[in-house]
């Protein structure tokens, strides 16, 4: 689309006039009430975003806790304007590009011993069900097909995918969606004291295949182990 067919307010963020905010469905927002009440960034410098009326708000999660080297650093913009140019896409299908080799060569660098393959995702959630899969493919790779079952942490989050949704703690993300990851639980959240569930995993694991009826519970004892 030709910049000049654009819209005024869409040229000039700073501006709200005749800004639609009907046909955006925000995460994890109360949709309703945003909307007749919009707070909206409209530029971000360093560890500070800017708001529409011009206030400086500091950014303390770093965006969703992935803009950890601060916002429109000239370095950065610089490569990714760069990379863009050169070449904004090559698909990793039976085909590549030399820089995420070297990425990953780097991180495996900075790991510790033994881990040293590196998989690249678009996003947490679908790190979360990557990991998943992966867990379960290398059982199943080695002939161990009874070592499906996934374990979550009450509370804890694992993104908004369906396999994330299933092992994640939070209720409320998974109370709409019926179709969800089979095999999976949660265990009680350690309060100050060693987890008991932790202590028996291996041994719970081993004998859920075999007790079909109780694998939805936490077999958690109510008293840690010393």
């Amino acid at each position: 689309m030709a910049s000049q067919s654009l819209p005024s307010a869409l040229l000039d963020p700073a501006s709200m006039d005749g800004v639609d905010l009907d046909h955006f469905w925000m995460p994890f927002t109360n949709n309703r009430f945003f909307k007749q009440n919009p707070r909206l960034f409209v530029a971000a410098r360093d560890m500070h975003y800017t708001t529409a009326d011009g206030r400086q708000v500091l950014d303390a999660t770093a965006g969703l806790w992935c803009v950890n080297a601060g916002h429109g650093r000239a370095a950065i913009t610089a490569a990714i304007a760069e990379a863009a140019a050169t070449l904004d896409f090559a698909p990793t299908f039976q085909l590549g590009h030399p820089l995420p080799f070297r990425l990953a060569s780097e991180v495996a660098r900075i790991m510790p011993e033994g881990l040293d393959r590196v998989f690249f995702t678009n996003s947490g959630s679908e790190s979360a069900d990557t990991a998943l899969k992966m867990a379960l493919a290398y059982h199943h790779a080695r002939g161990d097909h009874t070592r499906f079952r996934l374990i979550g942490r009450q509370r804890g989050y694992h993104g908004t995918n369906f396999g994330g949704l299933s092992v994640g703690g939070i209720g409320g993300n998974r109370r709409r969606f019926v179709s969800q990851v089979w095999g999976w639980t949660t265990c009680r959240t350690p309060t100050g004291r060693r987890c008991g569930f932790s202590a028996g995993c291996s041994r719970a694991m081993v004998a859920w295949p075999r007790n079909w009826k109780n694998w939805w519970r936490c077999t958690a004892p109510k008293r840690s182990p010393r």
